[in-house]
């Protein structure tokens, strides 16, 4: 079962050919920033905020929960777009954190999360304990299998296979698991991917659930030959949504990391075109960092 959604490995002399080409051939420094939305504090209410990269503020049925929480630079890379929200303001009963990669587990966002918010819980997938013992009590980590469940706070939230693999450091490859994330309310129900590459996941997720807003990733897709294996470009994120019957499709990991070849403004203007030259059977709605999602809002595509 895990074999059939790990990510095929790539070679390390694959990786030193990317880097050495690149080193051959930099790009100019990317300033098309995307504009943010900025506010004092969390909104009121039942919401989705992206925050920037994989990055969500969720409010639903009185519970507020985040996904995947980076709040500035990550080892490597630095945040190209500001935070929507002060920090200091930032609360959450819940961190779901979908895997062990530095852009979508930041430990020092997570440890100031776990500071002001004492009462917390986190759910992540299995083996991730071995992240967490030095901040965190065991019994407030629930660590979730593939198709596991657990019930918090009147959120049913289920742990979903993806294509994608674990890493944080030399020693720990796929010792933890990975994943993304189906939240239901008794009125609402919602899917973050996390990372993942193509795969038929998104038809087994279908068979099980009726998806309403489907957040998914549009960015770090070049070049193609490394990164197919592990992430989706927006054609794939719109297949993706398409297998899983969502009735809205919300880009996201795009914009905020240079984690990749492609400029940070192109997965947005390559999904605008998508949709306008070809309509998906799908509401599609571009966001801007910080800007609040209702659900029970009507969403429509919009170039932002």
């Amino acid at each position: 079962m895990v074999e059939r959604y790990t990510s095929q490995k790539i070679p390390f002399s694959t990786i030193l050919r990317w880097q050495f080409t690149k080193y051959l051939s930099p790009r100019s420094e990317d300033k098309h920033n995307l504009f943010v939305q900025t506010h004092d504090s969390l909104p009121d209410g039942d919401y989705a905020m992206w925050m920037g990269h994989a990055s969500l503020w969720l409010s639903l049925a009185g519970t507020t929960l985040t996904i995947d929480p980076v709040f500035g630079d990550i080892p490597m890379h630095k945040r190209h777009t500001p935070l929507p929200v002060p920090v200091n303001t930032l609360h959450a009963q819940i961190i779901l954190i979908t895997h062990a990669h530095y852009d979508h587990f930041d430990r020092s966002s997570v440890r100031m999360l776990l500071k002001h918010n004492p009462e917390a819980v986190i759910v992540a997938p299995i083996g991730f304990w071995r992240y967490l013992n030095k901040e965190i009590e065991r019994e407030r980590c629930l660590e979730l299998e593939w198709w596991e469940s657990v019930m918090i706070g009147g959120l049913f939230i289920t742990l979903t296979p993806a294509r994608h693999w674990s890493k944080r450091t030399p020693f720990d490859t796929n010792k933890a698991l990975w994943g993304g994330y189906v939240i239901q309310s008794k009125e609402h129900c919602l899917y973050h991917s996390g990372d993942t590459a193509q795969g038929g996941h998104f038809k087994e997720i279908a068979e099980r659930f009726e998806i309403d807003e489907a957040f998914l990733p549009i960015g770090a897709y070049r070049p193609e030959w490394i990164m197919r294996h592990n992430h989706l470009n927006p054609q794939e994120a719109i297949d993706a949504a398409i297998d899983l019957k969502a009735k809205s499709l919300i880009p996201i990991h795009y914009g905020t990391f240079s984690l990749s070849d492609e400029p940070l403004h192109e997965p947005k203007a390559w999904f605008e075109h998508r949709i306008e030259t070809n309509p998906p059977p799908f509401r599609a709605k571009l966001l801007e960092i910080g800007e609040i999602y209702r659900f029970n809002d009507k969403s429509t595509f919009t170039s932002t």
